[in-house]
C-alpha cells in the first residue's frame, strides 16, 4: 500500500493513530510536496495573467523546476516509510549488535537528506517567483517558503536523530557539516524570499 495513493483524510487519520507509520519522516516530505504545489500554482497564474508576459520564460522555468521537485518529494513520502520499516526491523533483529544495525541506519538517513536538499532547491524557485510572480498571489509564495522551511527543519531533525547512532565517525562528521552549512544557507534564502515577496506585495 502506498500512502500517496490514499486520500488526505486517510493519511491524517493514520498519522493520528497508534501506529508507527506514517510518521515525521513522511510528513516532512509531504510538507515539501505542499510547498512545491503552492509555487507551481503561483507560476501557473503568472503565466496565465495579463501584464506578466515579460516574465513568461522565467515563470515557465520556475514551473518546470517546481513540478520536477514535487514529483521527487512525492516519491519520498513512501520511500521514507519503507526506510523506517527496514530500520525498525533491523533494530529488532540486531537488538544487541549495533554494528549490524549500521546499514539500515544509513539507509534511513537518505530520505530526509533528500527532503532537505529538495526543500532548499525549490526555495530557490520561490526566490525567482518572489521577483517575477503575479503580485496578487505573492502571499502564496510566503506560505510556500514557510512550509518548505518546516519540511527542511523536520527532515533535518530526523537526520540528526539517526546520526547519533551511526558509528562511522567520518560519515557522521561529513553529514553533520554538510547539513549544518545547508541549514545556514536555507535560513538566509528564506529571509531573502520573504523580504522580496513582501516588498513587491506593497508596491
Amino acid at each position: 500500500m502506498k500512502f500517496i495513493d490514499k486520500s488526505m483524510r486517510y493519511y491524517a487519520d493514520q498519522l493520528a493513530a497508534k501506529t508507527p507509520i506514517p510518521g515525521g519522516g513522511s510528513t516532512s516530505a509531504l510538507l515539501g510536496v505542499l510547498g512545491c504545489g503552492l509555487l507551481s500554482m503561483v507560476a501557473n497564474f503568472t503565466l496565465a495573467g495579463k501584464g506578466f508576459n515579460g516574465y513568461k520564460e522565467r515563470s515557465q522555468k520556475a514551473l518546470k523546476k517546481s513540478e520536477n521537485i514535487r514529483k521527487k518529494l512525492t516519491d519520498l513520502i513512501d520511500k521514507d516509510i519503507k526506510a523506517y520499516e527496514n530500520l525498525s526491523s533491523a533494530l529488532k533483529k540486531y537488538k544487541d549488535n549495533i554494528i549490524s544495525q549500521q546499514p539500515a541506519l544509513k539507509r534511513a538517513i537518505t530520505p530526509p537528506s533528500n527532503v532537505c536538499n529538495y526543500a532548499y532547491k525549490v526555495t530557490l524557485v520561490a526566490l525567482e517567483l518572489a521577483y517575477v510572480g503575479n503580485k496578487n498571489i505573492l502571499s502564496d509564495v510566503i506560505v510556500a517558503v514557510y512550509t518548505l522551511d518546516a519540511a527542511f527543519e523536520s527532515a533535518l531533525a530526523n537526520i540528526n536523530i539517526n546520526l547519533e547512532r551511526v558509528r562511522d565517525k567520518k560519515y557522521v562528521i561529513n553529514n553533520t557539516e554538510r547539513y549544518r552549512a545547508l541549514h545556514r544557507e536555507m535560513k538566509k534564502l528564506k529571509t531573502h524570499v520573504l523580504s522580496k515577496a513582501r516588498e513587491r506585495m506593497h508596491t
